[in-house]
C-alpha cells in the first residue's frame, strides 16, 4: 500500500464517522501573520453536507481568532493511519447538543478530498551511522529571510519532525514555537526537503553537544507540501528498514 493514499468519498465519510464515534482528537493548524499555530479540537457532528468541530484551542491559540473563511489544516489518527485534509471555515459560532448545551464550534463542508498517511512514517527513525544529513536553517519559516542561517546534522527524523545536532554555536536563541525554514539534504537518492518548522525543544547530551528538536508544520496545506510529506515518509521508512536489518 502507498505511504500516502488518496481516499474515496465513501472512505472519507467512513473515516469521519469513526473519528466522531471514537471522540478522536483533531489537530488543527493555521497560519496567522506568517506564523504557524498548532491547535486541538474534536468532532461534534457529521451531517450529509457539513462537519461540526469544537472551536480549536491550545497553548498556541493565544491571539488566534478562528473565523469564517479562514483556511485550516486538519488531521486525526485512526488505527494505522493519520488522516489529513485542509478546508476554509464555513461558519464559526455555537453548536447546540441534544442535551441543550451550547458549545463553541466551527463548521466546514464535508471534505471533498482527504489523504491518509501510514502512521509508521511518524515513528522516529535514527539516521544510519554511515549517513550524514545536513539541515540548513533560517528564521521566519519557509519564506522567511530574518537574520543569519545556521546548520546542524540531523540525528533522527519522522513525518512529524526531526532532531539536529548543532554543527557549531552559531544558532540563535529560540523560544518554543519560533518558526524556521529548513532545507534538508538526505542524499543523492532523495530530492532535498524544504519545509517550514517550529522549534520545540533543546537538550544537551552527556558530551555537552546541543540538540534541537523541531516539528514540521503546514505540510498538508498544499500539493507541494503533500509531495514533501511523501518524500519525508520514504526517507523515514528507508531508515527504518536499515535499522531493522542491523538488529536482525
Amino acid at each position: 500500500m502507498a505511504l500516502l493514499q488518496e481516499l474515496s468519498r465513501g472512505q472519507i465519510r467512513q473515516g469521519l464517522s469513526e473519528a466522531l464515534r471514537r471522540n478522536t482528537p483533531v489537530n488543527v493548524t493555521c497560519r496567522v501573520d506568517g506564523r504557524w499555530h498548532s491547535l486541538r479540537s474534536r468532532l461534534l457532528a457529521l451531517t450529509p453536507d457539513a462537519v461540526w468541530l469544537a472551536r480549536p484551542v491550545g497553548r498556541d491559540a493565544d491571539g488566534v481568532e478562528v473565523h469564517a473563511g479562514m483556511e485550516l489544516g486538519f488531521s486525526f489518527k485512526l488505527k494505522h493511519h493519520k488522516h489529513i485534509f485542509n478546508l476554509p471555515v464555513d461558519a464559526a459560532g455555537e453548536y447546540g447538543t441534544a442535551a441543550g448545551e451550547a458549545i463553541g464550534a466551527i463548521r466546514v463542508v464535508v471534505p471533498p478530498r482527504m489523504q491518509r498517511v501510514q502512521r509508521r512514517a511518524y515513528l522516529r527513525a535514527e539516521v544510519p551511522r554511515n549517513r550524514s544529513i545536513l539541515a540548513t536553517f533560517r528564521l521566519g519559516g519557509s519564506d522567511g529571510d530574518n537574520g543569519p542561517t545556521w546548520e546542524g546534522w540531523v540525528t533522527d527524523i519522522s513525518a512529524g519532525g526531526f532532531q539536529v545536532r548543532l554543527a557549531h554555536h552559531g544558532a540563535p536563541e529560540m523560544d518554543l514555537g519560533d518558526p524556521v525554514g529548513v532545507a534538508i539534504v538526505a542524499g543523492q537518492e532523495f530530492a532535498p526537503i524544504e519545509a517550514a518548522a517550529q522549534f520545540r525543544q533543546t537538550h544537551v547530551d552527556e558530551r555537552g553537544v546541543i540538540h534541537h528538536g523541531f516539528q514540521f508544520v503546514g505540510l498538508n496545506e498544499s500539493a507541494r507540501g503533500r509531495r514533501t510529506l511523501q518524500r519525508i515518509g520514504q526517507i523515514v521508512c528507508d531508515f527504518q528498514r536499515f535499522g531493522d536489518r542491523r538488529t536482525a
